[in-house]
């Protein structure tokens, strides 16, 4: 449970509470990148203050994120690919993460589970803290690492008379009508759901009435070629997602 709340921490602070306005600032400005670090500082610090003394552990994520968001905005500015975007931001939450693991592991948190009985003995709030840490993951970090990849597959090139902008955690592809995002992660908290309850069938027909919705615009090839890359994207993340998280629930 402890690194559950570790983990919702990270994608809490690394994408929900960090608005467009703030990612965009934060590429041109170290005092918008301050603040993206102050909120990631306050929302481990309410996790960690559950877990008990956990000062050196707290610094050691601190530090490291500060660090390596840093050393990602500097490589990324030189990039003239997105595919090098998309690996620069896999990459980036890989390390963050391996890091949040590898604290959980070398402090044994798991010794802090102890402090957690009063999650660990409510079955609906520990369910309750699975679905979220799934909910999170689907929602943001989903949406933006398909964009990436769209940018990646269909617009690879990065033109060099365009000013740097957004290439941080909340980046958004310009063409991309916002309704269509909204839809793609309801998508994929709607197949989570299926995927919880054992519906795998039912999920066949969520595609359907998406494939119908969309059925005119699928004459155009080139919106077919997206839509299909997009979907089933999609649906994988939120499957392998689902199923990994499914095995902690009680």
């Amino acid at each position: 449970m402890s690194i559950c709340l570790m983990l919702i921490a990270h994608f809490l602070a690394d994408f929900t509470l960090q608005p467009e306005k703030l990612a965009q600032k934060k590429q041109q400005k170290i005092s918008y990148f301050m603040v993206h670090i102050l909120i990631y500082a306050l929302v481990f610090s309410f996790v960690f203050l559950l877990l008990g003394n956990s000062f050196i552990p707290w610094l050691i994520i601190m530090l490291s994120h500060l660090l390596v968001d840093l050393i990602r905005m500097l490589i990324d500015k030189k990039q003239s690919s997105n595919t090098s975007l998309l690996i620069s931001f896999v990459l980036d939450q890989v390390i963050h993460i391996s890091i949040i693991i590898f604290i959980y592991y070398a402090f044994n948190f798991d010794a802090a589970a102890a402090k957690l009985d009063f999650i660990i003995e409510n079955r609906y709030l520990y369910n309750f803290i699975v679905y979220l840490l799934t909910f999170l993951i689907l929602w943001d970090p989903a949406a933006i690492f398909i964009n990436k990849l769209f940018d990646s597959i269909f617009n690879n090139e990065i033109h060099k008379s365009e000013h740097y902008q957004d290439i941080s955690n909340r980046e958004q592809v310009k063409n991309e009508p916002r309704v269509g995002r909204i839809i793609g992660k309801l998508e994929r908290i709607i197949v989570s759901f299926f995927i919880f309850n054992a519906q795998f069938g039912t999920i066949g027909f969520v595609l359907t009435a998406k494939s119908i919705a969309r059925y005119k615009q699928l004459e155009d090839k080139e919106f077919a070629e997206k839509y299909i890359v997009g979907t089933l994207t999609s649906v994988f993340i939120s499957m392998i997602v689902t199923i990994i998280l499914k095995q902690l629930l009680v």
